[in-house]
């Protein structure tokens, strides 16, 4: 430290020139040679890795890669291995008359077909020319049938009233046709004829259709009765599938015809009206249309950003009628624009921790550098994550390290320049050398503690298995003690020589009322938390009590409960279609297949063989997914095997889990259906073909060369089989593409189970245990070559949740545990850490109950800003656990407190609110994961320091350690420390103070201590006088005495009372002095001050 100090001190440019060199190069290396972060999928990541369900998924996902017609894995070895002959392709096809339309005059014997293609040219009068069609369905109002492709939007009412009114339908007309007569709007939208777009497919559009009206404007009362009718007759014909969409082209049995007229009741019922009107059980519905849907002729597409902006807040409602939400397909195009246009918010939050930085330091200069030292920080750390850790995937939530970093520079810069002040008040700190070695011994510790819990909070997530956690912040710890420090050195020896950016003469009455403020606000804080120390630790102590049941009984923490990520705030209307509207019609739940309701399959019950469940990728990459890891002890071929796989399948269909299904199952499992193949006649009676080995003549189990002889045939066979009866699926054999003869590598058993898709994890829990089980028992008998099968089916999103449930725990623990261990080597009192760890625990419980009540649920991002919380609440907890144990009064408990507050009341406060200031700024962004960030930040910064301040200074008031009771010490490290401050050699002989004996002896001169600069001096104020003595008291004399609290680092303490007292008076009172008078009092010792000085003499002040 000592030498690093003098290099500080006498060569603080080579290192800001060092340092700026080496940030420089760390920022511009990556941003030149890596691609920048893309955002465009901000899910990305949000998925467990190294999980068992996770690998199995990665290993299914991987197989059926795998069985693509490129892949190394063949679902019919026979196309590979006879080939038909092309000729005889190309003779079923019916050549296309493509001479034609060509150019013959461009043609020659060597082009080619690519050329005859790109030469083609169309004759208008052969009908290519559309210009003057009508592009029209057949029912001559629409264009086409509606489809999810188009763009979409969805209609409510304001009052709750019914939209199935005259009423409604002509306020819906009136919004649509301001929609569609928006500037630009026929340039993306489907067109009947030129400069004419296409009808939207509305209610009102289709009540206009069925009773020949030409606009919507024009339905009438009656119109609307009549098909409110008509929809109630026929609804029951849509729930019983009888209602197709083409029964008006194809004949639909058993449905009246006023049912099937344009396939306007199955269009409506399907697309328009939600599921609550003219429900399936008609008894649980009132026939009150709650909300319809619009869809327009405008494909979702980025070419609708700018249709989107021109939506004015007067073409969303009319009426008592309005949108409710929408779906462009715009979503991820539209975050990435906010993503950068909202980032001004971010620098509006550095503005204000740069003003305020600069209101605390009075040093414009040190705020700047401070503020250049975090950018540098954010590029070392970017740096070491794509260049030296090399990983390739930038996870958007690490644009909350970015954020926190911000805050963790603004906290050690206040805890530095805390320090640099108090210290230019001691005693004996003369020198610039001496002044920048006790500043750094103190102040390293306070930010190295700060930086280290909260790099363990970010780095205790990295226990989880969700890919989008990772970040690097011990950067800005290794930036702020070098970078800072010299930066404070260049602004003592500027000793402002700039006059024209001095403001003193203007700010000196402002700061001259903020110290008084200051002062009285550090009383009042004091007073307040000794004082009622019985009532903060009540109201305290039951509300974070009263948390407990607020996160596990009612309301609780929930996990997430749809796969949706959310991008924006509810309000917006993207997200409500998304999180709200998206189930309320039948068509997007029949598109999704994932509602407890819907219409669809169950979940999937597959098992498989051959393929370990393995995921060799790089879990930091979401694009890295491994290969197919084959297992070597499979052996499908194997009679033991065969005989085991049927009677496998005949248990699974006994099982409560398995859900009949009616129809030929010809590959879901496979042995069944090769069973049966094999009981052919061994020789055919229409050709007389011998089939021989694969016929009646052998009975399963097989023989090994007849089963691997056979079940190619038998394959080759299924797959001829006519599509009413055999649809190819992922179930069944899969041969390795490079065997000869092929060979079986993987299996495939797949069944549907009775259990629907939730997004319930009790529910899906429940599913995958029972099934899980059961299948490990099956495993455990099974022969050797079929004692690896594994279970899968549609878990992604169970796993997450199951991740972020069991994860989120472990990653509290480590850094909780992190946290206490920081704690007790810091503090060395085990009474002491326990306070902190209590205190820490109900800011979790305080913060994370609030969050609750804002309706967060425990998603990828809630789990790391817990994780953090931790790293964020301990930082305040630990700084007055510190002060307190080093105060030079410890025998009384209330004068510690007292002490300690008033020492790290002020920075914490600074630093509280800096941070939470930055997340406040956030609030007002549109895009979610900022306003999370925002509202975190806020809530653990006031949190944090509440609880710090009244609770744990309450504890410490009522109960804090007195007379050394459990406190510890490094007797070895507490030896070396005491011969370097009594005087040892361990500064003395390293010439700390005995070089600039004359030359910085301004440190403690009169333009140091006033308040003369703004813009590069950090002054202390009077209230700040001798605060860090307890930190920093040399005091010598002919022998010296352990601190009555043992274990202190490096404090030795005199027994003499006396202390020597100087005071420091202008030589001149006029405003041109520049010189001031060490007056030695004559009660006062003659101790050294310094280590070589053994006078003490007048000491002149150097000139402004």
């Amino acid at each position: 430290m000592g030498r690093f100090a003098r290099i500080v001190a006498h060569h603080p440019y080579v290192i800001l020139v060092a340092v700026t060199v080496f940030s420089t190069t760390c920022l511009v290396i990556p941003l030149t040679t890596k691609k920048l972060p893309n955002f465009s999928d901000p899910q990305l990541g949000f998925e467990a890795r190294g999980t068992v369900i996770a690998q199995r998924l990665t290993a299914w996902n991987n197989l059926l890669e795998a069985t693509r017609p490129s892949g190394n894995l063949l679902v019919n070895p026979i196309e590979q291995h006879t080939p038909v002959a092309s000729n005889e392709i190309f003779n079923h096809i019916k050549p296309f008359p493509i001479s034609k339309y060509v150019n013959h005059s461009k043609m020659n014997k060597d082009t080619d077909e690519w050329h005859t293609l790109n030469d083609l040219e169309f004759d208008e009068e052969e009908g290519w020319d559309h210009h003057g069609h009508q592009h029209l369905a057949s029912d001559g109002f629409f264009c086409t049938i509606p489809s999810p492709q188009y763009s979409r939007v969805v209609f409510g009412s304001s009052d709750g009233s019914d939209l199935f009114s005259l009423d409604a339908i002509h306020a819906m007309c009136q919004i649509e046709h301001n929609m569609m007569k928006l500037p630009g709007v026929v340039n993306i939208c489907e067109t009947i004829s030129p400069g004419e777009c296409c009808q939207p497919w509305s209610l009102g559009n289709y009540i206009a259709l069925l009773h020949n009206r030409t606009s919507c404007f024009h339905v009438t009362e009656e119109d609307v009765n009549m098909t409110k009718t008509l929809l109630k007759q026929c609804s029951h014909y849509y729930y019983n599938l009888q209602l197709s969409p083409d029964c008006e082209e194809k004949f639909c049995q058993q449905v009246p015809t006023q049912c099937t007229l344009h396939n306007a009741v199955y269009h409506i019922l399907d697309y328009l009206v939600d599921i609550d009107f003219l429900p399936e059980n008609k008894s649980t519905g009132n026939n009150s249309l709650k909300n319809t849907l619009m869809m327009l002729p405008i494909a979702q597409s980025v070419a609708t950003l700018q249709y989107y902006r021109l939506l004015d807040v007067d073409f969303l409602c009319y009426g008592n009628v309005k949108i409710t939400a929408m779906e462009f397909g715009l979503k991820i195009t539209l975050f990435n624009e906010c993503l950068i246009e909202d980032t001004w918010l971010i620098g509006a939050g550095g503005m204000f921790i740069l003003l305020s930085m600069w209101l605390y330091t009075s040093s414009l200069f040190v705020t700047l550098m401070t503020v250049i030292a975090i950018i540098f920080s954010l590029g070392i750390s970017y740096f070491m994550y794509t260049l030296l850790f090399e990983l390739n995937f930038f996870p958007f939530m690490n644009l909350l390290a970015s954020i926190v970093a911000v805050g963790i520079g603004a906290d050690d810069a206040f805890i530095f320049c805390k320090v640099w002040q108090c210290a230019k008040t001691e005693k004996d700190n003369g020198t610039l050398v001496k002044l920048v070695h006790d500043t750094l011994k103190h102040a390293t510790l306070s930010m190295f503690v700060t930086t280290l819990t909260t790099a363990a909070a970010f780095y205790a997530s990295y226990v989880s298995s969700i890919t989008a956690i990772g970040t690097a912040t011990l950067a800005n710890f290794a930036i702020m003690v070098t970078w800072l420090p010299a930066s404070v050195v260049v602004s003592e020896r500027w000793n402002c020589p700039f006059q024209w950016m001095t403001w003193d003469n203007t700010l000196r009455p402002v700061r001259n009322v903020t110290n008084r403020v200051r002062v009285s606000l550090d009383r009042c804080l004091v007073l307040s938390v000794t004082r009622l120390r019985y009532m903060w630790l009540v109201i305290l102590g039951s509300l974070a009590m009263a948390s407990t049941v607020v996160i596990f009984y009612h309301p609780r923490l929930k996990l997430p409960d749809t796969k949706n990520f959310q991008l924006f705030d509810s309000s917006h209307l993207f997200e409500q279609y998304d999180m709200v509207y998206k189930d309320m019609f039948w068509f997007e739940r029949l598109q999704k297949g994932g509602s407890d309701t819907s219409m669809n399959t169950k979940l999937p019950l597959r098992f498989v063989w051959g393929i370990l469940p393995m995921d060799d990728g790089n879990y930091l990459d979401p694009s890295s997914r491994g290969t197919l890891v084959y297992d070597s002890s499979f052996d499908m071929a194997a009679p033991e095997s065969q005989k085991w796989l049927l009677k496998f399948c005949h248990r699974l269909r006994n099982q409560p889990f398995y859900q009949p299904v009616l129809g030929p199952l010809l590959p879901n499992c496979f042995m069944e259906s090769f069973s049966s193949w094999m009981q052919r006649r061994c020789i055919d009676p229409i050709d007389n073909l011998n089939r021989t080995p694969c016929c009646e003549t052998y009975n399963a189990p097989y023989k090994r060369e007849v089963f691997q002889y056979c079940i190619v045939l038998a394959i080759a066979d299924l797959y001829e089989t006519p599509a009413e009866y055999f649809m190819p699926g992922v179930a069944g054999p899969k041969f390795c593409r490079d065997s000869h003869p092929p060979r079986i590598c993987a299996l495939v058993v797949e069944y549907d189970s009775n259990h629907p898709f939730s997004m319930s994890y009790k529910d899906i829990d429940r599913f995958y245990k029972q099934v899980e089980m059961w299948t490990k028992k099956q495993m455990s008998k099974a022969p050797e070559g079929m004692q690896h099968g594994w279970f899968i089916s549609d878990l992604e999103f169970y796993d997450l949740q199951h991740t972020l449930s069991q994860d989120t725990l472990v990653a509290i623990g480590v850094s909780m545990g992190i946290s206490l261990v920081v704690l007790l080597l810091v503090t060395l009192n085990i009474l002491i850490s326990l306070y902190a760890i209590l205190t820490i625990t109900c800011v979790i419980f305080v913060t994370v109950a609030i969050l609750v009540l804002l309706n967060w649920k425990l998603n990828v991002l809630e789990s790391i800003a817990i994780s953090v919380a931790i790293g964020l609440a301990v930082d305040f907890s630990l700084h007055y656990s510190v002060h307190y144990r080093i105060c030079p009064e410890g025998d009384d408990r209330e004068y510690a407190v007292s002490y300690a507050i008033s020492r790290m009341g002020g920075p914490t406060a600074m630093a509280a609110l800096t941070t939470a200031a930055a997340g406040a700024f956030m609030l007002p962004s549109s895009i979610l994961a900022y306003m999370q960030i925002g509202i975190f930040l806020v809530v653990v910064m006031a949190v944090s320091w509440v609880y710090s301040t009244f609770f744990l200074g309450a504890l410490l008031c009522i109960g804090g350690p007195q007379h050394g009771f459990g406190q510890f010490s490094y007797p070895t490290f507490n030896k070396c420390c005491s011969g370097d401050m009594v005087g040892g050699p361990a500064i003395g002989s390293h010439g700390i103070d005995h070089v600039d004996k004359t030359v910085y002896t301004n440190v403690l001169s009169e333009s140091t201590l006033s308040t003369s600069s703004t813009v590069c001096q950090i002054h202390p104020s009077a209230s700040e006088s001798h605060e860090l003595e307890a930190l920093t008291t040399r005091q010598y004399s002919n022998y010296n005495k352990r601190l009555k609290r043992s274990g202190s680092f490096c404090i030795a303490q005199t027994c003499n009372n006396q202390m020597t007292r100087k005071v420091s008076l202008p030589a001149d009172q006029s405003p041109s002095a520049t010189s001031a008078t060490t007056v030695v009092l004559n009660d006062d010792l003659d101790v050294e001050l310094r280590h070589g000085i053994h006078d003490i003499t007048y000491v002149p002040l150097m000139r402004h």
